[in-house]
């Protein structure tokens, strides 16, 4: 293989027959081996008259490469102004190109300058020479109509020597923002924001988001000339190089771009016109004061961290640099939304979790890792649209989920999913219920999953806590205050009519359990039930248990349905289904804090109880044997509930007795007691607030 090496400052050797080439200024008497060079590329190179040439010569303006056997094997003619150079004509004798000469011939031009602060030429881009200018540094800033018959256009290519000479380019010059954070966009970015809307190019698009135009300024470099001039399509290279006014373009040090350049070569490929152009497009990322740079390609963002070690530049998916960003706009909503002390929380996505996240244990059957990555980008690069929460169970993510609240009244699942875990049961059914919970929180309607982004898992548990299928998705309806059964109706005509049709023939009953936590004043019975904070921490009131350190137990906490025992005495005979239960936590709490549906009553021996709701509530063998006092035969009293809401607005004692008091009733808290329907609803309305 043949190679050169530089050996002087004005020579370079061709190593395999240590031959050496000589740099230098060319004389008049150099003119014909000069002519007899030019017109073996006539085609190329053009005619040039001898005596325009020899002015040339008698002024210094042409640079030649000399080898003491061949004589003149190469040269560079050019002219000066006192802003820059312009190449005429650069030719390589053939048995001679490849080694690295016409650089060469350049870094002379280069050492020439003193005012200028620029190189320019022009070419036609249907000659072998247009391959050669990006290689050598150029961009190709533009096209004119070429004066051959067949009017072949010409590219303007410019090489900067000083970053001022931007501003002669008519271009923007890109500010670093105390207020704005400054990225560089690549071609693939670029290109994206002008396509059509597609998966492919939503997420670059989401750059333009309003939300953003205070917080992210898009820069570019001059290398995206090169990327537009790359497409055969004329139109499209106008329209891109048009476009690409829009972005105001960064200035970069071209001695720190050469450096950065030789840095990046050792970790990036840059065999093809386009690897060395995504090199050199990095390259004067880095020289410049913008310390961010965001692609699409796959390969670039693989190599994110070499590249971040090697210049100081962070390389970012649109994706990425969206979520980022939100992040630092909206902090609060990234904190941890515990469920259940230190070890259970729903975390926001964040650029860290993307990069761990396990997602081959949320792929469905037949889905492949792109395909998923794309499925979240389209929700990522919309944060203030979607929400994205991953469920940690001690740091690893066991449930993923997407959350809008656009649709009036409704709260949308567009993508809900289930890690395949041995607690797989356990995490889904809770994700449903827990997006229950979340649309009451927020006073919404109704709960609306789509089929498409469920992990198939999630189907029976969403039939099986009240959900109806309807064309493509699964909906529920959650009404938060008092309605009577044909207004419940009529709300949830309002809001889904292929959904009302499945309760054509369904009890009040059946409507309120479907439509919980709404009260229809359904023949049931009502009842007030005391309950100590440590059993409430896990049985019902998952803010108490996020507040503690330690919380309650996660198995028991996120179920749909639980189970509560208390000592079978005669006041507590009382409690028979089906009903609704107000909790009353009490102790140092002393306020009314969910409601439930009461579905079973069970008076047996404490170990039948164990036996058959071993699944379910909050004590064990030992803190039942300690509540039948050491009497196994002794009957204990299981209280099954489900569809457990937390109220909106914790209703302290005082209120409480105040709406015994409207009724010329007393209040006793230390046993459950029972209540009328309407007394029942006006505590419901007090918890339950409109918002």
């Amino acid at each position: 293989m043949i190679a050169a090496v530089w050996s002087g400052s004005r020579y370079m050797t061709i190593t395999d027959n240590e031959l050496k080439v000589e740099f230098l200024t060319l004389s008049a008497g150099d003119v014909d081996n000069v002519d007899d060079l030019m017109k073996q590329d006539s085609r190329t190179l053009g005619f040039l008259p001898t005596e325009a040439l020899s002015d040339y010569l008698r002024r210094g303006r042409v640079i030649g490469a000399k080898t003491e056997a061949d004589g003149l094997i190469g040269y560079l003619l050019y002219a000066p102004s006192q802003s820059r150079l312009r190449i005429v004509q650069l030719c390589v004798s053939a048995e001679f190109r490849g080694l690295g000469i016409a650089s060469r011939l350049l870094e002379e031009l280069k050492n020439t300058a003193t005012t200028q602060s620029s190189i320019t030429l022009s070419c036609r881009r249907d000659f072998p020479a247009h391959q050669l200018w990006p290689r050598l540094g150029f961009v190709s800033i533009g096209e004119k109509p070429g004066r051959s018959a067949a009017g072949h256009p010409l590219n303007l290519w410019h090489l900067t020597l000083d970053p001022g000479n931007q501003l002669d380019l008519g271009l923007f010059q890109a500010q670093t923002s105390d207020e704005a954070v400054d990225v560089i966009v690549d071609a693939q970015v670029f290109f994206d924001l002008f396509k059509p809307d597609s998966e492919e190019s939503q997420p670059s698009k989401a750059l333009l988001a309003d939300f953003l135009v205070d917080s992210l300024n898009l820069r570019t470099t001059d290398e995206l000339f090169n990327e537009i001039d790359r497409n055969d399509d004329p139109g499209i290279r106008r329209s891109g190089r048009v476009r690409m006014q829009q972005f105001p373009q960064v200035t970069y040090s071209p001695r720190m771009m050469e450096d950065f350049e030789g840095r990046l070569r050792t970790v990036l490929p840059h065999r093809t016109p386009s690897q060395l152009s995504d090199v050199r497009h990095l390259a004067k990322a880095a020289a410049s004061d913008v310390r961010a740079f965001v692609t699409r390609d796959r390969p670039l963002l693989n190599k994110a961290r070499d590249i971040a070690d090697l210049t100081n530049l962070r390389v970012l998916s649109p994706t990425e640099l969206i979520v980022e960003l939100h992040e630092l706009l909206e902090g609060q909503s990234y904190g941890p939304a515990r469920v259940a002390g230190l070890g259970l929380a729903w975390h926001r996505c964040t650029v860290n979790d993307l990069a761990s996240l396990p997602i081959d244990a949320f792929l469905r059957k037949g889905e492949g890792l792109r395909q998923f990555k794309s499925l979240l980008d389209r929700y990522l690069t919309r944060p203030t649209d979607y929400q994205c929460e991953l469920l940690k169970a001690e740091g690893n993510d066991v449930a993923i989920r997407i959350v809008s609240s656009a649709a009036e009244r409704t709260v949308s699942v567009p993508l809900a999913r289930v890690a395949r875990t041995a607690d797989r049961p356990l995490f889904g059914r809770f994700l449903v219920a827990d997006t229950i919970a979340k649309a009451v929180e927020k006073d919404q309607d109704m709960v609306v999953f789509e089929q498409s982004g469920l992990s198939p898992s999630l189907i029976a548990d969403l039939i099986g806590m009240g959900f109806t299928r309807c064309k493509d998705t699964y909906a529920k309806c959650c009404f938060s205050r008092c309605l009577s059964p044909e207004d419940a109706l009529r709300e949830m005509a309002a809001l889904s009519p292929e959904l009302v049709t499945a309760y054509g023939d369904a009890s009040d009953l059946e409507l309120e359990l479907d439509c919980a936590p709404v009260s229809l004043a359904a023949e049931q019975n009502y009842f007030l039930v005391p309950i100590r904070p440590v059993y409430a921490m896990s049985l019902i009131d998952r803010q108490l248990s996020s507040s503690d350190m330690f919380g309650g137990d996660p198995s028991v906490l996120l179920r749909w349905e639980n189970v509560y025992y208390r000592r079978a005495t005669t006041s507590h005979k009382i409690l028979k289904p089906p009903g609704r239960i107000l909790w009353y936590v009490s102790r140092s709490q002393k306020q009314i804090v969910a409601v439930s549906h009461l579905d079973e009553v069970i008076i047996d021996t404490a170990k039948e109880l164990l036996r058959r709701f071993r699944k379910f509530g909050t004590l064990g063998w030992e803190e039942l044997y300690q509540m039948c006092a050491g009497d196994i035969s002794r009957e204990l009293m299981a209280l099954r509930f489900s569809h457990t809401f937390v109220f909106r607005r914790r209703i302290p004692l005082n209120e409480v007795r105040a709406v015994y008091a409207e009724d010329g009733k007393g209040l006793t808290v230390q046993q459950p007691t029972s209540m009328p329907a309407s007394r029942f609803q006006k505590l419901f309305e007090l918890g339950f607030p409109g918002w």
